[in-house]
């Protein structure tokens, strides 16, 4: 069909003489050669469409790209770090009531310690001086650990974590200590339990929970009474009861036989149909509802305003 259109153009250009005899011929020439332009134009506005269509996917997906970069940008600033501290004095506070702000820091207590400890200080609670021991929120931590670990310590202190016993008994085996403990539920209601005094004995005792005493709060009081019971967790069985309660009821904790609180149990997220096996105390919303948050801080109790 192209070379037709070629001939009929070669055919204009000839003598006139030709013209008539190729009459005919030029016309049906002229009328499927634009028949074939017009199919050719076609398909050049087909294709110029298709590439639009292309450059605006193209223009979408560079958009949503950029988009993302700018969020993963937005959430690297945004995340919080531990602060890096070089072994200096300047580094070190004395309690967390030396700190400008709730944070992450480096303390140094009175004995024991020879070294200094890496805590979480809140300055927000009540005129501050808080070191928080427990901090549980999103379930993003997984507190049915073994004995070692509970010992020791784990998670984040930028997110949930358990600072460790040993770390609590030292603390607290130095001079008076009191202790808050703040919940929430998943109805946005929030509480809390005090006790002016709260100490808890070594390792060769289990950490038993030696002190706790002076309750006050809204919360009710769901651990004064395991005074004198030892630490159990799933893989060291030292409660009262016939069975593990550790093990029964998924967490770790001074058992009786068993608890009226239960604050490392499992994250359940609200109403449940397990019996306290959740993150539960007792007398804020009983044993079928798994909290929303449990916050445990300890100060020296003359830092109380």
């Amino acid at each position: 069909m192209f070379k037709t259109c070629l001939g009929i153009v070669l055919l204009i250009s000839c003598d006139g003489l030709l013209a008539q005899n190729v009459s005919n011929s030029f016309n049906w020439g002229v009328e499927h050669c634009g028949y074939a332009l017009g199919l050719v134009m076609n398909k050049l506005n087909l294709l110029d469409h298709h590439i639009i269509e292309k450059e605006v996917q193209m223009e979408s997906k560079l958009n949503d790209l950029s988009s993302k970069i700018d969020s993963l940008m937005q959430q690297k600033c945004n995340t919080t770090t531990l602060p890096v501290f070089n072994k200096t004095k300047d580094d070190v506070y004395s309690s967390c009531r030396k700190t400008p702000a709730t944070g992450v820091y480096t303390i140094q207590p009175e004995k024991p310690f020879k070294e200094p400890i890496t805590v979480l200080c809140d300055q927000e609670y009540e005129s501050g001086g808080w070191i928080v021991i427990q901090h549980r929120f999103d379930g993003s931590t997984n507190f049915y650990r073994n004995w070692k670990e509970y010992k020791n310590g784990f998670g984040n202190l930028d997110g949930e974590f358990w600072l460790g016993l040993d770390r609590i008994y030292q603390l607290t085996v130095s001079q008076p200590y009191e202790l808050v403990v703040l919940l929430e539920d998943f109805d946005d209601n929030k509480t809390f339990a005090r006790y002016d005094q709260f100490e808890i004995a070594d390792e060769n005792q289990m950490y038993m929970l030696s002190k706790i005493e002076g309750f006050s709060g809204p919360a009710g009081d769901s651990l004064g009474n395991v005074k004198g019971m030892k630490f159990s967790t799933l893989d060291s069985d030292n409660d009262t009861w016939k069975d593990s309660c550790a093990v029964t009821y998924t967490g770790a904790w001074w058992y009786s036989a068993c608890h009226a609180s239960n604050l490392n149990g499992q994250y359940l997220r609200g109403e449940t149909t397990e019996y306290a096996t959740g993150m539960v105390w007792k007398t804020f919303r009983g044993y079928y509802h798994s909290l929303k948050m449990a916050k445990m801080m300890i100060r020296p109790k003359w830092l109380r305003a």
